[in-house]
């Protein structure tokens, strides 16, 4: 994981927030893989963020967020072998089809 991202303009940064929701029992399980991922995935290249949260206000629940350079690069991490095997394997631990939010600037 890049920490900052000189020459990368801000307007070209790709930003992130899906949301996971664990069955009941598998919360830990959907922690563990969310570590993982996460571990594995600042290693890829265009990473300059990618972090997970737990929500406080719902068990079970979890955000990614992520920020990479480049649209490029957030498609060349979503082919990473690591970020297959996580989806196979929390399909089967999720309660729902994950959410994705892509935020960005109000103006």
């Amino acid at each position: 994981m890049t920490d900052a991202a000189p020459g990368v303009p801000a307007s070209t940064a790709v930003r992130l927030i899906p949301v996971f929701e664990a069955k009941p029992g598998f919360e830990d399980e959907l922690a563990r893989l969310l570590s993982d991922l996460q571990t594995a995935s600042r290693l890829d290249d265009g990473c300059l963020e990618y972090s997970v949260f737990n929500d406080a206000e719902a068990p079970g629940t979890f955000l990614l967020y992520e920020k990479w350079t480049s649209s490029t690069a957030l498609d060349v991490h979503n082919e990473q072998q690591h970020v297959k095997d996580f989806l196979v394997s929390a399909e089967q631990v999720m309660a729902r089809d994950l959410r994705v939010y892509r935020p960005g600037p109000t103006s």
